[in-house]
């Protein structure tokens, strides 16, 4: 019975989420709209103030299948300075995580033409816990449910560069979990997960057909420490640089097919993700929802999507 519960948490669960090639981080399909969820060097990126909401149930009508919300903002203070933070919440039924990031970012021109590098690092404390009250034991002295705490907060760090032009390409890099705590529930002798470094390394370009049409290209490689890594990469196509709609494909998970809106100050973007997992017969599909708010920002001087 203990190995069985130790599997269902961390199998199942936010501290490992979502199982794709034991990745312990969150995974978004819709990077492309807001880098800063992968990259911390990406906060300031944008010729605004830039807010983030974002909400992703996975295997939706799967019970107890895994939620996350995330809130974040971030925004130039200076020509060069920028600061970002993050609220987030994910549930998967058994175990949950919440938690609170702030962001420090650095821009440097390295061209005339508008490029620039950019490096962040961010510090995170996260709430871990897991929900005695929804397991179904038949042992109810089991050493893991018995002896663990309810939850437990851990700190951790990540941090990434970035080089950039805005409205044309970018290349990120990041580490996230450089800290690795161990997630034992004060119950190390029987319960314990460590955290190992992530790594994104992610990459776009916008090419403009015409004045009405551009296409966006963008991949995302995740690698995990202990040797496993998944790709998610495909094709945005933008009209007017309002309506755009496009495919992407996450390796071994799904196909995500995407529609969004990009007006003045808000922007809209909507996945399905097709599970094409093991898991495919036993849900009706991943959804995704992401509002960004545009609000002005007078220490930007980049060009305005």
């Amino acid at each position: 019975m203990k190995k069985s519960i130790i599997l269902l948490i961390f199998l199942f669960s936010a501290l490992g989420i979502f199982t794709v090639h034991a990745q312990q981080m969150n995974s978004y399909n819709m990077f492309h709209m807001d880098r800063y969820l992968q990259n911390p060097a990406a906060a300031g990126t944008k010729p605004y103030t830039f807010i983030s909401c974002n909400y992703a149930k996975y295997w939706s009508g799967f019970n107890g299948s895994p939620s996350i919300q995330n809130v974040n903002v971030h925004s130039l203070v200076s020509e060069r300075v920028a600061f970002g933070g993050k609220l987030y919440n994910e549930n998967t039924g058994l175990s949950g995580k919440f938690g609170l990031e702030a962001t420090y970012a650095y821009h440097i021109p390295i061209t005339s033409g508008g490029s620039k590098f950019s490096f962040g690092l961010s510090a995170r404390i996260s709430q871990y816990k897991i929900f005695k009250d929804k397991f179904v034991l038949h042992d109810t002295d089991d050493e893991v449910i018995v002896y663990s705490q309810n939850s437990m907060i851990s700190p951790d760090a990540s941090a990434g560069i970035s080089i950039y032009k805005e409205n044309l390409f970018y290349i990120d890099i990041a580490s996230h979990q450089l800290i690795s705590p161990g997630i034992d529930y004060m119950n190390q002798e029987y319960l314990e997960n460590k955290q190992v470094r992530h790594y994104y390394i992610g990459g776009g370009y916008n090419l403009n057909i015409n004045e009405d049409l551009r296409i966006e290209p963008s991949v995302l490689l995740k690698l995990v420490e202990t040797g496993n890594y998944q790709i998610n990469g495909g094709v945005k196509v933008e009209f007017k640089k309002m309506i755009s709609a496009g495919c992407y494909y996450v390796t071994n998970s799904a196909i995500v097919p995407f529609v969004g809106i990009n007006l003045r100050n808000i922007a809209l973007g909507y996945t399905y993700g097709i599970v094409t997992s093991e898991i495919a017969a036993h849900q009706l599909g991943n959804h995704e929802v992401m509002v960004i708010i545009k609000l002005n920002n007078a220490q930007s001087n980049l060009e305005r999507d």
